[in-house]
Order: structure tokens, then C-alpha cells, then sequence
């Protein structure tokens, strides 16, 4: 059964690393899509609650003074048949491919 997979990737050079070996392995171009993330500016209101959420919240147990590393890429892949998923899928984690 045909399905789409999409992964998202902490590093470019491991989202691109498991396209080529997507490629390599087969799959068509028109069958990947590599897009990277772009960080959008927070909205005013968005900014005011998280900044209510953080004051209510002890530092030490939200980490609020951390910054959340955000994935950079999402690749998608269209896999045919379970056989084609299962491959995508292998390929994908061995590239550090994280769910989306």
C-alpha cells in the first residue's frame, strides 16, 4: 500500500546524506522531498504566553532557560508497498532521521 513518510533531521548533512542514499537505493527524485525549516518570528501573543507559562513554572523543571534544539530539514518520501516503506525507513534511521 502506497504511503509517505516524513522525517525530520536535527543536521543538513544527515538529511542530505539520507536522500543520496534514497537515491542510491532506488528510489525516484519525484519520490523525495528535502525542505528545510525556517524559523518563524513568534507573534506577539504567542510571546506573551510563553512568557506567562515560564514565570509560572520553576526554571529547573521546564527548562525555560534552555533553548530546544528544532530539527532543520524534513524529508518526505513516497514508498509504494510495504517492502519499498520498510527500506525508506531503515535508510532513514541509520541517517538519524527523528519522527515528524
Amino acid at each position: 500500500m502506497a504511503t509517505t513518510i516524513h522525517r525530520n533531521f536535527m543536521s543538513q548533512e544527515d538529511a542530505e546524506a539520507a536522500h543520496g542514499a534514497l537515491l542510491a537505493a532506488g528510489f525516484p527524485a519525484n519520490a523525495l522531498k528535502l525542505a528545510p525549516h525556517r524559523a518563524r518570528d513568534q507573534s506577539t501573543t504567542v510571546s506573551a504566553v510563553d512568557n506567562i507559562f515560564n514565570s509560572l513554572t520553576p526554571d529547573d523543571a521546564d527548562r525555560t532557560d534552555e533553548r530546544r534544539p528544532r530539527p532543520v530539514a524534513l524529508l518526505s518520501v513516497d514508498a509504494l508497498d510495504d517492502e519499498q516503506r520498510e527500506q525508506a525507513e531503515s535508510i532513514l534511521q541509520r541517517h538519524n532521521a527523528i519522527d515528524a
